[in-house]
C-alpha cells in the first residue's frame, strides 16, 4: 500500500512539474487578434491650418472695393492615399475678414475638394475648390453663395508630414441673396486674399 501511495504521489508531482515547466501552447491560426495597424502620417487628418491674409472684399451694396484683412482656418476631413507626387484631399475651411472702408465683418465657410502635389521632399503645391456661403455683417447684413477655392506653394520643413508653411491665395465669387439696385454686376459677393498659413498636428 505504501509503495502504491509513493508511486501515485511521484506521478502526481511529475505531472504538476511538467505542466509548470512546459512552454505555452501556440494559439491556432485565426484565434488571435491582428496586430494594430500603424497610422499613416500622410493620411492622418488630425491637423489644423491657420492663415493670416491681406484681403480685398466686394462690399454690399454696389460691389465697391473694400480692402482689409482675413484670418482663416481649415482642417482635412479625408485624405487619400499618399502617392509619390500626388494626394487627393477633402477639407472644411472658413475665413473671418474685416473691411477697412465699410468697417463690416465678412464670414465665409466652405467644404472643399482638391489635391496636393509633392515636388520633392520640401516643396509642393496645393489646390482646393468648393461651393460655400458668405455673409457681410455690420452696416449691411446679407448672406449669399460663393464658388471658388484656395491654393498655394507649400514648404515642408519638418520631419512630421502634418507640419508645414505655405504662401497661399483665396478667391471666392458669388452673389448675396438680397436686392442690389443699380449694380450691373451679377456677382456682388467676392473675396480675394494673399497671405501665409501654418499647418500643425493636433495630437
Amino acid at each position: 500500500m505504501d509503495r502504491f501511495l509513493r508511486a501515485a504521489l511521484g506521478a502526481g508531482l511529475g505531472v504538476a512539474l511538467g505542466a509548470l515547466t512546459a512552454p505555452p501552447a501556440r494559439a491556432q491560426p485565426g484565434l488571435t487578434s491582428p496586430p494594430p495597424v500603424a497610422r499613416d502620417p500622410g493620411r492622418d487628418p488630425r491637423r489644423l491650418e491657420l492663415s493670416a491674409q491681406l484681403a480685398m472684399f466686394a462690399s454690399y451694396p454696389g460691389s465697391f472695393e473694400d480692402p482689409g484683412i482675413a484670418l482663416g482656418v481649415s482642417r482635412p476631413l479625408w485624405l487619400g492615399v499618399r502617392h509619390r507626387f500626388f494626394q487627393w484631399a477633402v477639407d472644411l475651411g472658413g475665413h473671418l475678414g474685416w473691411g477697412s472702408d465699410s468697417k463690416d465683418l465678412y464670414l465665409l465657410v466652405a467644404p472643399e475638394v482638391g489635391f496636393d502635389l509633392f515636388l520633392g521632399g520640401v516643396f509642393g503645391f496645393e489646390l482646393r475648390l468648393g461651393l460655400g456661403g458668405m455673409a457681410q455683417l455690420g452696416g449691411a447684413n446679407v448672406a449669399g453663395i460663393v464658388v471658388g477655392g484656395r491654393g498655394g506653394y507649400v514648404f515642408r520643413l519638418w520631419d512630421d508630414d502634418r507640419r508645414r508653411v505655405a504662401l497661399g491665395f483665396t478667391m471666392r465669387n458669388g452673389a448675396y441673396l438680397a436686392d442690389d439696385p443699380g449694380n450691373d454686376l451679377g456677382a456682388n459677393a467676392a473675396m480675394f486674399a494673399l497671405g501665409l498659413s501654418y499647418e500643425m498636428p493636433l495630437d
